[in-house]
């Protein structure tokens, strides 16, 4: 046992006296002679010292433990045992092979191995059931996803064709009118005779042409409403800032006094457009505007101001049943032509320095750089205004030409073949490919890729609904071309991107009747090949984000 207490030591050294001694004579070593009858000296208090110090304590213990035996008895024959002993008895020897017989041990094992199979077993199915109801429920919602989807589509369609606004809105409404005339026709001759045919023909004539009325009347608004915002575009595009990107590409946009004029100006002409105000307000308008006008002393201004004054002296009448609606039309395009002027015209000030900037004042609508004559109008038009598809060799018809053309013919409705090479374009933009022909290709290219290369129909099934068919890569390594492509429905195109070895799926006519589809599809785009060589990654480097551009100058106007 080891204890710690806290010990003082007293220092009991002493200086004996010296008593005398000898010294060697070799070694120079003194002896002295110690004091042996005295005792130690006494130490005074302050040179004592005390610290802790370790020792072992010992210490000598007797124990007995208890011990339970039998009570000793004076008669051998009698003997009472203790509670806690055994009594053992002898037993015939066991071998080693019936001891393992009797434990038992592989049995046990067996037992062991079953029900632990058997648990595993019942999680492997609790883990598969709860997977195939999440894989039950995951195609609930993709076919409720894609019913909505389809009729969030056809309900566009219904919309687009109640307020058509673009070429491919009326299209879709001529193809549907001429459907309406076949399936007309078709019923007619299966129904009557002759005569009965010839007064259904005249009805259907009838029907066909009001129907043809009322799209160009519809036609017509919206060229009218296109004319318009045309006219006001050099004002809208001089209201939007000046947009670049700047450090760590961070759009930047700068509005200059050339932007806040043209809204200034964009505003005054949104309010001289509303025909629908008070007579006050118009008038409160008109004088507005032709205050704003007495500095300027060109032609425009004051034709712009004659007109303001004839309009102000017949509000100020109050002539009724008369129609100012034409009139106000001629003082909204003298305004616009003011306008186009008013930066080289000088006010009455007789400002020298007003001239000098003219880039400070002008408002006009830059001019295209690529431009090119369509040998049809004969107008100077911009590239972007020209039919172009995957089979031509050059520019030469504009699309208004184009248009009217195709107006002498059946109608195409070209809106599922849009929908199609929009869906090639997004897939291969999500799958990386450098390719460019997906991109160059257009809504003629994917019409006959689909008519006159795969039939109009699924290969596989047959299935002839263009709102329902997809046209995906055949090989799903190499790129989407038109001699890599393959035409099936939505369905089918799902299990097709997941085959990995086509010949083991599809049987070997299928394969030779689609390779001869690619080698038609090669014969027919082989320009498109050419044209792919040369701008290949071209479209990938493109970026949708804003680019500077320098200060308009004037000569860059088209006056």
């Amino acid at each position: 046992m080891v204890c710690c207490r806290l010990l003082k030591v007293e220092d009991r050294r002493i200086r004996k006296p010296y008593l005398g001694g000898w010294r060697h004579k070799l070694t120079k070593i003194e002896y002295l002679n110690a004091e042996s009858q005295t005792g130690p000296l006494r130490m005074p208090a302050k040179e004592t010292c005390s610290k802790k110090v370790q020792y072992i304590s010992w210490t000598d213990v007797f124990t007995q433990t208890p011990c339970h035996h039998p009570t000793q008895m004076w008669r051998p024959d009698c003997f009472i045992s203790s509670e806690k002993d055994k009594l053992i008895t002898s037993q015939p020897y066991e071998t080693y092979e019936e001891m393992m017989a009797r434990l038992d041990y592989d049995g046990k094992a067996r037992i062991i191995q079953r029900n632990y199979r058997i648990y595993k077993l019942l999680k492997h199915i609790r883990e598969f059931a709860r997977q195939y109801r999440e894989l039950v429920a995951n195609c609930v919602q993709y076919e409720a996803e894609k019913i909505l989807m389809y009729r969030k589509r056809h309900q566009q369609e219904i919309l687009r064709r109640i307020d058509p606004k673009t070429r491919l809105d009326f299209d879709m409404l001529y193809d549907l009118v001429e459907k309406w005339r076949q399936d007309r026709l078709k019923c007619a001759e299966q129904r009557f005779f002759r005569p009965g045919r010839c007064s259904e023909n005249y009805a259907i004539l009838d029907k066909t042409v009001e129907m043809f009325r009322v799209i160009d009347q519809k036609r017509q608004t919206v060229q009218k409403h296109y004319r318009n915002r045309k006219r006001v575009k050099f004002i809208t595009l001089n209201c939007k800032p000046v947009t670049w990107n700047g450090y760590k590409n961070i759009l930047l946009n700068m509005d200059t006094m050339r932007n806040q004029k043209a809204r200034e100006l964009k505003m005054i002409y949104d309010c001289l457009t509303k025909y629908k105000i008070s007579r006050g307000e118009r008038m409160e308008i008109l004088t507005m505007l032709k205050k704003s006008l007495e500095t300027h002393n060109c032609v425009a201004a004051f034709d712009l101001i004659r007109l303001l004054d004839q309009e102000l002296t017949y509000l100020a009448r109050e002539m009724k049943g008369m129609s100012l609606d034409y009139f106000r039309q001629r003082i909204v395009l003298q305004y616009l032509n003011f306008l186009r002027s008013s930066h080289s015209c000088c006010c009455v000030n007789n400002d020298v320095d007003f001239c000098k900037n003219v880039d400070d004042e002008k408002l006009r609508e830059p001019i295209e750089p690529m431009t090119k004559m369509c040998r049809s109008c004969k107008k100077l038009l911009p590239n972007h205004r020209f039919t172009i598809h995957g089979r031509m060799r050059n520019l030469s018809i504009c699309i208004g030409c184009t248009w009217l053309s195709e107006r002498n013919i059946a109608h195409i409705n070209y809106d599922p073949y849009i929908f199609l090479l929009n869906y090639v374009r997004t897939e291969e933009r999500a799958r990386e490919s450098p390719s460019a022909i997906a991109f160059s290709m257009q809504k003629h290219d994917m019409y006959h890729l689909v008519n006159n290369i795969w039939h109009g129909h699924s290969i596989v099934s047959g299935n002839r609904d263009l709102f329902l068919l997809r046209i995906v890569r055949y090989d799903m390594n190499k790129e989407w071309s038109p001699w890599n492509c393959i035409l099936l429905t939505d369905e089918e195109a799902e299990v097709h991107r997941r085959i990995k070895d086509l010949p083991l799926v599809y049987s070997k006519p299928l394969i030779e009747r689609i390779l001869l589809s690619h080698q038609l599809a090669k014969n027919q785009f082989k320009r498109l090949r050419q044209f792919e060589k040369e701008f290949r990654e071209e479209f990938h480097k493109i970026e949708d984000k804003a680019v500077y551009k320098p200060a308009i100058k004037v000569n860059d106007y088209l006056f």
